[in-house]
């Protein structure tokens, strides 16, 4: 993991965050926005969040809409896109919610337990997300 954590530290086309607890300052996870292609304007966003026990208590929305905020307003990204397994619907719940638009599948991409797994490819326009933070 350090050699993850030391590339991206040296990386030009990415940035990786720690989610934290405020109160103990326990690492919960990460969130990434990399694959940054500056002249295109695009980039890819992924997170994970550790422990089973904290999930579902709005950590990685918080932490996805941050992301999404330092895609667009500081980094001044036109788009972000994601993937995800067919399986995940609390993610995939998630990203919708956040105004991401299924854009495509690569069908039975993932082999696990047994089975075949679709993966969605997700996309995520900077006017469709500004639209949908002027929604109350």
């Amino acid at each position: 993991m350090s050699k993850w954590v030391e590339g991206a530290q040296k990386s030009t086309t990415g940035y990786l965050f720690a989610i934290r607890t405020l109160e103990g300052d326990d690492l919960l996870g990460f969130v990434e926005v990399n694959g940054i292609l500056w002249n295109q304007g695009t980039a890819w966003l992924g997170i994970g969040v550790g422990d089973q026990e904290n999930r579902g208590k709005g950590i990685g929305a918080e932490a996805m809409s941050l992301a999404l905020r330092f895609a667009f307003h500081e980094l001044n990204l036109h788009r972000v896109q994601l993937t995800v397994f067919a399986y995940n619907n609390r993610a995939i719940a998630l990203y919708e919610k956040l105004g991401f638009q299924r854009e495509g599948v690569y069908r039975e991409f993932l082999h696990r337990d047994g089975l075949r797994y679709d993966m969605y490819l997700y996309g995520l326009l900077r006017r469709e997300w500004e639209a949908q933070q002027m929604r109350p």
